[in-house]
């Protein structure tokens, strides 16, 4: 094998590791944030969608999409802590 091909292959070995292991820090530190954070938006978002008014108040979308975002659940599992060291740390 080439010289070339082991330096390649090597950087790219060690480019994943750190990925692998910066989705791993990731996930530890926002994952236990996140579901407080989860847990304080439950009882609003209750009482928001229990009032039957009907007309859009300034604000609503944001709180819909807070609602939204709560009940899709904890997004800082190490899928998603992993897509976000692919996508935000630069190589």
């Amino acid at each position: 094998m080439k010289r070339q091909n082991v330096r390649t292959r090597g950087a790219h070995r060690v480019y994943f590791t750190y990925l692998l292991v910066g989705a791993a820090v990731f996930d530890a530190l926002e994952s236990e944030a996140e579901t407080a954070e989860k847990r304080g938006w439950r009882p609003r978002a209750r009482v928001k969608t229990s009032k039957p008014e009907r007309r859009e108040l300034p604000g609503a979308r944001a709180g819909r999409a807070q609602a939204q975002a709560a009940q899709a659940g904890v997004q800082w599992k190490f899928a998603g802590s992993f897509y976000f060291a692919i996508t935000v740390i630069p190589p």
